[in-house]
């Protein structure tokens, strides 16, 4: 079973070590409050990295700082703010950031955003990474560790930092950089250009590539293979994403770990969700027969509504989305769900698989117009349900009221109908190919970055991809489809602020 599992090493070991060296010394006069007096192994000045012992903590960290980015840190993330913004969580509680963010109309940056943080903390990542980078070659000869193994890690690591700001913000996103060696000095920081979205893909790619190249064990050059692939379905090279991700077996998982060691360990989702900021949604931006807005936290309705642009996640009953209804949320009006796949604060989090290997396979079959291909990699997935979710999600709960632990999934056909044109039977096969990648990839990450390729790739508008017309907490949708730049990247003489266009894909 290839179920590989990563945080930054050592986060964990550290504390143990110093316990085990508390119980060795001699208790016969012994100091406690010498015992009591540690550094702290989190906490490092920066002339104490100067040095190849300092190598390991400085990957470590460009990796931690990632995953608070990407998944979180017991807070807001780039898949809590994506998931947010698109069909898959409605928020339950009364931050007007998060209200902007749900209701796809951005607060403006001098306000802030709840974007904000885990833009930062991915471009933090990234500057870590490449420093890291830097004192591997610094240190190569001195290094007890594979030094090209580091390497490898630090730039897959900086690869996902281009991916995820490509889907989650707006295509005008700065890269500015300070000296990869010596002190952090604000007037040494490198103003950088603006980056489209394509751009930040193509930035991608010869990082992973690298990556690919340098890694010494099978996980890292498969974790960064599925990360070449998913830059490329963002540029719209399916066929090239297809070749890229077809040696990646299909049991194959990369995870980014969270424990409940401390609380900025903590799967971000999972917390959100146990303070009722956040739940699964259902049917969001539909309407009932008057026209008001559906609600989609007091049902689990599995029949569409009028005009739902948003999938019905609940109602579906798939087991790919196992839930719990939690009660209240903290604005106690508002019904959350627990999301089961993320059912405790140490849960992981899939960042690539082969599941989505073979995903990306079948939409490069549907725009060859190879039907059948599409449907084999689609139902060969469906029939192995039961044993890859296990392996997506190794700490699920999987049940629901009317089905407790049953994990079977119907073999798809062919949705176009008879008679249809080719442009109707096409509607229908992509409409079948995204809904299949929104529950094998729900909540991780991918689905802000799904709906804006369906804008951007399959010529669809934003008010019927993105959840849009009445928003059931009052007011009505917006039609922002990504999140700005925050406010202090003003200072930046590069920076444009009229070039970051929230409404464009």
């Amino acid at each position: 079973m290839m179920n590989h599992i990563r945080e930054g090493r050592g986060l964990r070991a550290l504390p143990g070590l110093l316990l085990v060296g508390a119980l060795t010394l001699s208790l016969a006069g012994c100091n406690t409050d010498e015992i009591v007096e540690v550094e702290d192994p989190a906490q490092l000045q920066p002339s104490e990295t100067n040095s190849a012992d300092a190598v390991p903590a400085l990957v470590n960290g460009a990796l931690r700082q990632f995953i608070g980015g990407y998944s979180g840190l017991g807070d807001d993330s780039f898949m809590s703010v994506s998931a947010l913004i698109s069909d898959e969580f409605y928020y339950g509680d009364s931050f007007t950031t998060r209200n902007a963010g749900d209701r796809r109309s951005m607060q403006a940056p001098i306000l802030g955003n709840i974007s904000d943080t885990p833009f930062l903390r991915l471009h933090q990542a990234r500057m870590l990474a490449r420093r890291a980078y830097a004192a591997v070659n610094k240190f190569e000869d001195e290094l007890a560790d594979d030094p090209d193994a580091f390497r490898a890690e630090l730039r897959r690591t900086e690869g996902y930092v281009y991916v995820a700001l490509s889907e989650g913000w707006c295509g005008a996103v700065p890269f500015s950089n300070v000296p990869d060696e010596g002190e952090i000095d604000p007037a040494k920081i490198e103003s950088g250009q603006p980056l489209t979205v394509a751009q930040m893909n193509q930035a991608a790619i010869p990082l992973f590539d690298e990556a690919i190249a340098l890694a010494a064990d099978v996980t890292g050059t498969r974790a960064a293979t599925v990360g070449k692939g998913r830059a490329l379905l963002n540029l719209g090279q399916f066929a090239n994403a297809a070749a890229a991700v077809a040696n990646v077996p299909t049991t194959f998982v990369f995870h980014l770990e969270h424990s409940t060691n401390t609380s900025t360990q903590n799967n971000g989702i999972a917390s959100l969700i146990d303070n009722g900021r956040y739940s699964p949604s259902n049917w969001e931006g539909g309407q009932n027969a008057s026209g008001t807005a559906f609600r989609p936290d007091n049902n689990n309705t599995a029949t569409a509504p009028a005009s739902a642009e948003g999938l019905g996640f609940r109602g579906a009953q798939d087991p790919r989305l196992p839930y719990l209804l939690t009660g209240g949320c903290f604005t106690s009006a508002i019904f959350c769900f627990t999301n089961l796949n993320y059912p405790d604060f140490d849960a992981d989090v899939p960042l690539a698989s082969g599941v989505e290997a073979r995903l990306i396979e079948a939409e490069a079959a549907l725009q060859a117009g190879n039907v059948d291909l599409m449907l084999t990699r689609l139902n060969a997935l469906r029939a192995s349900a039961a044993s890859l979710l296990p392996l997506l999600y190794p700490d699920r709960i999987q049940g629901f009221p009317a089905s407790p632990g049953v994990i079977s999934l119907a073999a798809l056909t062919d949705p176009a109908a008879a008679g249809a044109t080719a442009a109707e039977a096409f509607a229908a096969r992509r409409n079948l190919l995204f809904r299949e990648r929104a529950f094998w990839l729900y909540n991780t990450g991918h689905r802000q970055g799904d709906l804006r390729r369906l804008i951007r790739q399959y010529g669809l508008p934003q008010n019927q991809v993105f959840p849009s017309g009445p928003y059931f907490r009052g007011s009505a949708y917006g039609s922002d489809v990504n999140y700005p730049v925050p406010f202090n990247e003003e200072n930046n003489p590069n920076f444009v602020r009229a070039g970051c266009i929230t409404t464009e894909a």
